[in-house]
């Protein structure tokens, strides 16, 4: 089975130009999240310099816990809420 490329994509880093408002970003945002699976969570954080800004979208895998019985067989899986 092939994965779709979006799927593959863990880090995007995007330069912009000092003119770029930031409520011009949340389409790129919310695009990024829409492709985004319910495993994972999505970083969202602005570097600023004084020739550019960087935008940093970041996927992470949401962390999983695993209960299991005295005798090693799995219960079931639960989210962990920060």
């Amino acid at each position: 089975m092939t994965k779709k490329l979006n799927d593959k994509i863990k880090t995007i880093s995007i330069g912009l130009v000092k003119s770029t408002k930031l409520k011009e970003l949340n389409g790129v945002i919310d695009r990024f999240k829409k492709d985004t699976d319910d495993k994972h969570e999505v970083k969202v954080s602005l570097t600023f310099e004084t020739s550019e800004t960087t935008l940093h979208l970041r996927r992470i895998r949401k962390p999983y816990l695993t209960l299991a019985t005295k005798y090693g067989k799995k219960v079931k899986n639960k989210k962990i809420i920060k």
